[in-house]
C-alpha cells in the first residue's frame, strides 16, 4: 500500500479513537477505496470495487451504512450534484478544518476540495438566517469544468 494512504488510515484511526468511535475493518476497507480512488464513487461502485479488491460480496445496505459513519466522522464527503462519495482531503490537517467547497468538473467527474473562507460561509449563514432556515449541509458544491477538459 502507498505510504500515503497508510498514512491517511493511520489518521482516520487516531481520529475516531479521539472522538470515541469504532472503525471496524469494514469501514477501514471502504475508507481506503475511497481514499485511493482517483475520483468519486458512487455506493455500487465502491460495492464492486470492494468485491474485486477483498474477494467477498457486501450488502449495498451496509456500504450505506458504512458511508454514513465515515460522512459523520468527517473522513469523507457525499457529493450531492453527482450522488458519490469522496475521501475528505483535508482530513489530515486538523481535526475540524471548516467547511469544504467542491469544484466538480462536469466532463471528467474530477473534484478538487478546497477551504470555504469563514467570511463567505458566514454569510450565507446570515442569508439563510434572513429567510428563517439553518443550513444542514454545510459544503459548497461548484459544477464547472475543468483545466485538462477546457
Amino acid at each position: 500500500m502507498d505510504q500515503r494512504f497508510q498514512n491517511l488510515l493511520v489518521i482516520a484511526q487516531d481520529k475516531c479513537a479521539i472522538d470515541g468511535l469504532r472503525l471496524t475493518q469494514k469501514r477501514k476497507q471502504v475508507l481506503n477505496i475511497l481514499i485511493e480512488g482517483s475520483s468519486p464513487l458512487s455506493a455500487y461502485e465502491i460495492k464492486d470495487l470492494y468485491a474485486e479488491k477483498y474477494d467477498e460480496n457486501i450488502k449495498p445496505m451496509t456500504i450505506y451504512r458504512v458511508l454514513e459513519f465515515l460522512s459523520q466522522a468527517n473522513l469523507i464527503h457525499k457529493l450531492n450534484l453527482n450522488n458519490k462519495y469522496i475521501g475528505c482531503a483535508r482530513a489530515k490537517c486538523c481535526e475540524r478544518h471548516g467547511y469544504s467547497q467542491f469544484l466538480i468538473c462536469v466532463r471528467c467527474g474530477a473534484v478538487e476540495e478546497t477551504n470555504v473562507d469563514p467570511i463567505v460561509y458566514e454569510h450565507l449563514v446570515q442569508q439563510a438566517q434572513a429567510f428563517q432556515c439553518e443550513i444542514i449541509t454545510p459544503h459548497l458544491e461548484v459544477a464547472c469544468v475543468c483545466a485538462r477538459c477546457q
